[in-house]
């Protein structure tokens, strides 16, 4: 293959070998784009400064690749400066386009909606195919950082299609990074097409080894996408597999954080409980002081473990707060809400279960409207039921059914419709209020050894009360009573 088609294919390696002796200017530039594309930041930057450009038109283009290393590598200012040289004249449409895109990160980095408004607006490039669809994905950024996710999904389907039905404009990278952005979108927005757009893109895609990162991430999106729709056995399949990709351990810890979660919403408890055991083990011995996500898996594991383990989700809790790395400002969680929300969701859910009650439902309620104004329904509906617990306020109850309906096949709503069933049922009424904290584990299907450790009471204690319960339904067996409870909420 020739260095253009294996730039093309997502070949990056090979592009670089291929051009590591070439002379050529276009050679040499597609290497410096590979290395930008590998993440090769200081690499590329270094290439930039050996190439001496013989015409205006090369400076400027290699002025614009100089600002958006810059750029990424979190130098704001550099790429500010850098792209200043580059005088106001006609130049050709592809020239004026990576000049656009480097005005873009620029607003990115800062912050600035308009500056990326204005930079996207500069340049026209509907007409060129082998632009449209890089312009297409711009704008999904653009989207996001002005938290339209819904139309996010639909630009980044647009920039996929586009790509795919131009053959001039091949670029499995684009592709690749379009679809993970997708797949992390619809594990959280109810958007049915998109859903199975992305997962025919995550099975048709020519993975290559230097996109093993963002395949592994579609993978890990995937799964919970599936879960979240009731597919839970392919949902652990999609979790298995991406952890086979996991690029670091620290995603290898978060990879066991979705498996206990997933497990979790499958009904799968013991699996659950092994799991999480070690995925707090790992943690807790784990540096997690980074620039990227991971940091999010332990979110997870507090969210996890607070129900049964407080002290343990302290010192997860503890842990998160003493990473003093701030995320790298080219993610999108550096630049909006939902990281925010999801905090203070987890530490909601800790202050609740510390007694903390007031704080907890400050938090909580943030967490809601937040996730709730961006259609975060899933996310949303969890915050809700948390301040129903809390606050045995029925309209919070009220509110997760709403934002849930979207995902109506999700453990989330299963467990919005069990409550709303016991509330309803007046043989609950006629429990007292530690045979109701029996009932709702026993409900889990949690076995006696489990609830009276959680409980704090004495196994013979459970038992005593899950008799009377089962009295109060008049079933002789556990498997009857958590039976008697799914047909109310069939």
């Amino acid at each position: 293959m020739e260095p253009r088609e294996l730039y093309s294919e997502g070949r990056l390696t090979d592009c670089l070998e291929a051009t590591e002796r070439s002379s050529v200017m276009t050679d040499r530039i597609l290497r410096v784009r590979a290395l930008m594309r590998l993440g090769k930041y200081e690499q590329a930057l270094d290439e930039v400064v050996e190439l001496q450009p013989t015409t205006s038109d090369e400076d400027a283009l290699l002025r614009a690749l100089e600002s958006v290393c810059h750029s990424l590598a979190g130098s704001t200012e550099m790429a500010r400066r850098v792209l200043a040289q580059v005088r106001p004249r006609e130049l050709p449409l592809t020239v004026q386009f990576e000049i656009a895109y480097a005005r873009f990160l620029i607003g990115w980095s800062q912050g600035s909606i308009e500056s990326m408004e204005t930079a996207l607006s500069s340049v026209e490039v509907e007409s060129e195919p082998t632009l449209y669809g890089s312009w297409l994905y711009a704008s999904s950024w653009l989207a996001g950082a002005e938290e339209r996710y819904s139309d996010q999904v639909v630009l980044l389907e647009r920039a996929c299609k586009h790509v795919l039905e131009h053959p001039e404009a091949r670029d499995v990278v684009l592709l690749a990074h379009a679809t993970q952005a997708l797949t992390h979108l619809i594990r959280e927005i109810a958007a049915p097409e998109a859903y199975a757009f992305a997962e025919r893109m995550a099975e048709t895609l020519p993975w290559t080894d230097d996109l093993n990162t963002e395949r592994f991430l579609t993978l890990r999106g995937l799964a919970w996408a599936n879960a979240l729709r009731g597919s839970h056995e392919r949902a652990l399949e999609y979790a298995y597999a991406s952890r086979d990709l996991a690029p670091s351990q620290r995603w290898i810890t978060a990879c066991y954080a979705d498996q206990a979660y997933l497990a979790r919403m499958a009904g799968q408890q013991c699996s659950a409980e092994a799991m999480l055991r070690h995925a707090v083990k790992n943690a807790l011995a784990m540096d997690w002081q980074c620039t990227s996500e991971e940091r999010i898996a332990l979110l997870n594991l507090i969210e996890l473990t607070v129900d049964d383990d407080l002290e343990g989700a302290q010192r997860l809790l503890t842990l998160y707060d003493e990473i003093t790395a701030p995320l790298a400002k080219r993610l999108a969680l550096a630049h909006d809400r939902r990281l925010k929300a999801m905090e203070n969701y987890v530490r909601g859910g800790v202050y609740a279960a510390a007694g903390r009650r007031f704080d907890a439902i400050e938090l909580l309620r943030e967490a809601y409207f937040t996730f709730e104004s961006i259609q975060y329904g899933w996310r949303a509906a969890a915050a809700a039921m948390l301040l129903h617990s809390i606050t045995d306020d029925r309209t919070w109850l009220q509110r997760a059914g709403e934002v849930v309906s979207g995902f109506s096949e999700s453990s989330v709503a299963r467990d919005i419709k069990q409550r709303a069933a016991a509330l309803d049922d007046t043989r609950l009424s006629s429990m007292t209020r530690a045979q109701r904290r029996v009932f709702d584990l026993l409900c889990e299907g949690l076995s006696d050894k489990v609830i009276a450790e959680s409980l704090g009471i004495s196994p013979e204690t459970v038992k005593n009360h899950a008799a009377r319960v089962r009295s109060i339904f008049g079933v002789r067996s556990r498997s009857a009573l958590i039976a008697t409870m799914h047909q109310k909420t069939a």
